[in-house]
């Protein structure tokens, strides 16, 4: 029986959406098994993991050979425990012994570099930068008055900031979870010390766009995505993400409300209806066949798309570790689709290695 493994910096993380692929995991002929970077013996090529057992419906921890199949769900953020992961997925990438079901993407500036090359595309990526120096980013506030800093590695909405510059002071707000906080700068010289200890770590320089409704709760669309047996992508997928009164961030995990797509849509103007629809299947079609083929394989993907207040559509993220939580929240009938498609890519990918003559291989 082939071995599926579910990958992650930690065990704790996501173990409910890992209980659920478990459960349907039988269906497919398929061992499952969940575990981490650091599970990973370097010398025996073995690793300690997790593994489910259907007839009890329980996990044992066992040694097994490093599963044929990996499922990445690992993420990078700035703990040190996601660093250190980061060197050992890369080099289990080129192991030849397994195979990822989707890879990831890497960074968000080289994704929007990418996309801002392409001319379909670039029309909807907002202006973005990467910046290393307080004087990038004190030009641009001194020319635009506001602005946003996004984390190169992230997620989630964690670590976005929105810098804005008034006659006499500038301020920064984030969020600490679902709380939101402001700095307030009255002198350059104390906006300056701030801001390089913030630039230690690596940071893009974004627009700022109004995405706020009528009654001023930013909000965007959630477009999961993902390839079907055909090799064609498909939407599986749309919810609204409307975060709080005069907030920043539509990111669920920024307190954000799950509604659906065409309850919010019956209230955008009825003249860019049309517009809007056909912005989106303009990006739908175009970004997850670019990205695939400078970056993939890839196998599933989130694209964030807000409707600005001034009428235009933008692609504000993509992510190709996406959560399921927005969709499900406004589609539940979705469940089952959203909760077989990793194990079916699998099969597919199994079934592609038996067609090329590839032995099967024990674990």
């Amino acid at each position: 029986m082939t071995t599926l493994g579910f990958m992650s910096v930690s065990r704790r993380h996501e173990e409910d959406f890992a209980g659920e692929l478990a459960e349907r995991a039988p269906q497919y002929n398929v061992r499952f098994a969940r575990f981490t970077p650091f599970d990973i013996y370097p010398d025996s090529l073995r690793v300690k993991a997790l593994v489910y057992h259907p007839k009890s419906g329980k996990w044992n921890e066992t040694e097994i050979d490093i599963p044929e199949f990996i499922y990445d769900r690992c993420f990078y953020g700035k703990s040190a425990e996601a660093q250190k992961a980061k060197p050992i997925v890369e080099w289990l990438k080129k192991y030849p012994k397994t195979e990822f079901i989707g890879r990831g993407l890497p960074d968000k500036w080289t994704v929007t570099n990418a996309l801002q090359e392409h001319h379909l595309i670039s029309p909807y990526i907002p202006e973005t930068v990467e910046v290393s120096r307080y004087e990038e980013v004190q030009s641009y506030l001194a020319k635009e008055k506001a602005c946003i800093l996004k984390p190169a590695f992230g997620a989630g909405g964690r670590g976005i900031i929105l810098l804005k510059a008034g006659k006499k002071s500038i301020s920064a707000t984030y969020y600490i979870g679902k709380n939101k906080q402001t700095k307030t700068f009255s002198n350059h010289v104390s906006f300056k010390s701030w801001c390089k200890k913030v630039l230690q770590h690596r940071y893009l320089l974004q627009a700022y766009l109004n995405i706020q409704d009528k009654e001023q709760h930013p909000c965007d669309i959630r477009i999961f995505m993902r390839k079907n047996e055909s090799g064609a992508w498909e939407t599986v997928g749309k919810a609204i993400r409307r975060g709080y009164q005069n907030g920043l961030l539509s990111h669920l995990r920024g307190g954000s409300e799950p509604i659906k797509f065409d309850t919010w849509f019956e209230e955008i103007p009825k003249k860019q209806q049309a517009v809007l629809l056909d912005d989106v299947f303009s990006i739908t079609q175009s970004v997850p066949y670019f990205l695939d083929e400078q970056f993939g394989p890839l196998f599933e993907l989130g694209l964030d798309i807000c409707y600005a207040k001034d009428g235009r559509i933008w692609l504000l993220d993509v992510n190709s570790k996406p959560g399921r939580n927005a969709i499900l929240s406004v589609a539940p009938e979705a469940k089952e689709d959203l909760y077989t498609s990793p194990l079916k890519r699998f099969r597919d990918l199994q079934s592609q290695e038996s067609r090329k003559g590839a032995l099967p291989r024990e674990s």
